[in-house]
């Protein structure tokens, strides 16, 4: 035996090797909007710490069509501009596994490292799957519910990058600055795959052009690269851009772990505690994620039977979509979707499709053999709003004056047993959670 290996291997435990981990900017970008949404806060969604509850915003729709002209008797009767009411809650939970750290396993490894010490580097280790769990159904949500282009057209390709050169081209970005500012709606936040990132790195070595102009003034501080929106999209062979207005949604998460709700035993360091007290102990706490700095909830148990801790990572969490705060077309909601050239070596073909509007079309739900009279709606659910009406309808008219009242954006009409309006997408959604709303398009 050589006297190299007749030595002994040294070990060296590095237990906050996990500590870090792959950021996923599409949250980024949702907690860094929440700053600029002021009607929805935190604290809306629990009267207390630890009490979760339902948010009511009572708002006045703008008024989008108007018949004045002029030579109205302001002493005859006017309409009546009616407050409308939205409802808000938090309803998605993301969590992890339930993961375990065996008491008699220590014993295996040297040093001066503590149960507590073992806890955080396997809580740590366990983090980056359930924050891209996370990343991953946020994106999902997010794309799911963009909206219309203020034309009518569900999306629209625009030139961000010279793919052969790295060169930008700053007219797909001012194209969407223009199609916000045409809707009423404020500078959006932008989250995109590889033409995003391109154009931040050419912004950092941008100076001026063969055109004069001054490239690295463009910037873009709220533009986020994140290839979990092309995953989304569930599209490789295009580029895909999400645009919002900070001001038409808003993130928010609820901590179970919070106020009167938290043990006195709160962090991971509590964990020799528990055990040196005999095992009767647990915690309900809240931990940062560094990365995010979202609080999660985890809790932790100690089996004194068993000998062993268990642990998980849980959140609850929604992102709420507003109603029309301007006048567009119906389906235009703030959220709009762009796409870019495919990331190829190849500079895109001249030419293309000219960009017309879109075509409006008539939609229809049959509601023959769905819907029963009377009928007591507590909860209505369509175009991504949901209202509590709390009413009873004796037939379709009424039926159609309660999704008039409730549903903002949208003018329904009656033909026959059929619910109609003419919009640019079709709606789904239900009534008490039993009967689904389905509209398509009039044959």
């Amino acid at each position: 035996m050589s006297f190299k290996n007749a030595m002994q291997a040294t070990q060296k435990s590095i237990l906050q090797y996990a500590k870090q981990g792959r950021p996923y900017e599409v949250l980024a970008a949702l907690l860094a909007a929440r700053q600029f949404n002021t009607t929805i806060t935190e604290t809306d969604l629990q009267s207390e710490a630890g009490k979760k509850r339902q948010l009511k915003i009572n708002y006045y729709a703008p008024v989008c069509t108007d018949n004045g002209v002029g030579n109205e008797n302001i002493c005859n009767a006017g309409t009546v501009i009616e407050p409308k009411q939205v409802f808000f809650d938090i309803s998605r939970t993301t969590a992890s596994a339930v993961y375990q750290l065996n008491r008699d396993d220590v014993r295996y490894v040297d040093g001066a490292y503590t149960f507590s010490d073992h806890a955080k580097a396997a809580i740590n280790a366990a983090l980056p799957a359930v924050r891209r769990k996370l990343a991953t159904e946020v994106a999902s949500l997010l794309v799911s519910n963009t909206g219309l282009l203020p034309d009518g057209n569900s999306t629209r390709m625009l030139p961000f990058m010279d793919k052969e050169t790295g060169t930008m081209n700053p007219m797909g970005l001012w194209e969407v600055e223009r199609t916000y500012r045409d809707a009423g709606f404020s500078d959006p936040f932008i989250v995109g795959g590889t033409d995003v990132f391109h154009w931040r790195k050419a912004v950092e070595v941008g100076g001026i052009n063969d055109k004069g102009q001054n490239m690295s003034a463009l910037g873009r501080s709220n533009a986020y690269y994140d290839t979990l929106i092309n995953d989304a999209f569930g599209d490789a062979d295009t580029e895909h851009i999400v645009t919002f207005d900070p001001q038409m949604l808003k993130f928010v998460s609820f901590n179970r772990n919070a106020g009167i709700f938290a043990t006195d035993l709160n962090n991971i360091d509590a964990i020799d505690a528990i055990y040196q007290r005999g095992g009767t102990d647990y915690v309900e706490g809240v931990l940062a994620d560094p990365l995010t700095g979202l609080l999660w909830d985890l809790n932790v148990n100690y089996d004194k039977c068993n000998y062993r801790w268990t642990f998980q990572w849980k959140l609850e969490w929604d992102i709420f979509f507003m109603p029309p705060m301007v006048c567009n077309l119906p389906g235009v909601n703030g959220v709009c979707h762009f796409t870019t050239c495919a990331p190829v070596q190849f500079t895109c073909p001249e030419g293309g499709t000219p960009i017309t509007g879109a075509t409006s079309h008539t939609y229809q739900w049959d509601t023959n053999g769905i819907v029963s009279y009377p009928l007591y709606v507590y909860e209505l659910d369509l175009g991504g709003q949901t209202s509590h009406p709390d009413a009873t309808v004796a037939n379709i008219t009424e039926l159609k004056d309660l999704m008039n009242a409730n549903v903002t954006g949208y003018t329904f009409g009656i033909s026959g047993t059929k619910l109609n309006y003419t919009g640019y997408s079709g709606l789904g959604g239900h009534v008490n959670d039993t009967t689904n709303i389905s509209f398509t398009v009039a044959p």
